[in-house]
């Protein structure tokens, strides 16, 4: 082998060393780009998930807000039909109590009737007839308190 050769093959190893060199250096570049990217992107993404964290941490607490708005609504209502069956009983007794007094009144007058055969008609102004509400103690009567 010459001198001129084994010149050539230095020049060609000495060529392929830079190429190498420079294809490694490139392909470092493009490496650290691509991670450059990617750490901002992950940047981008954790700022999204905070960002949706807030928000939801909002919307929870929004729900929480009306849920116990509901639930105190739902306890009133509760406390008012309560209020209502014990107003509906409450009548209902009136009414039985009003019901055996007007059958009370009915035996009185019949009673009083029998007692008194001569007197077979009404009377004519109507002061001893209570059927129609007027007395003072029905609860039909405009004035009328109760006990």
């Amino acid at each position: 082998m010459g001198g001129m050769t084994i010149l050539w093959i230095v020049v060609a190893l000495a060529v392929l060393v830079i190429v190498v060199a420079l294809v490694a250096g490139a392909m470092s570049r493009v490496s650290t780009r691509r991670a450059e990217r990617q750490r901002q992107e992950a940047h981008e993404h954790e700022q999204q998930a905070r960002t949706s964290a807030m928000h939801a941490e909002k919307q929870q607490a929004a729900a929480d807000e009306v849920d116990a708005r509901a639930r105190k609504a739902q306890a009133i209502a509760d406390e008012k039909a309560a209020e209502a069956r014990r107003l509906a009983a409450g009548a209902d007794e009136r009414r039985e109590a009003a019901a055996e007094a007007r059958t009370e009144s009915d035996e009185h007058l019949t009673r009083a009737r029998d007692l008194r055969p001569e007197e077979t008609r009404a009377p004519e102004d109507g002061a001893d007839d209570w059927t129609d509400g007027s007395h003072p103690h029905d609860p039909r009567h405009p004035r009328h308190s109760p006990h």
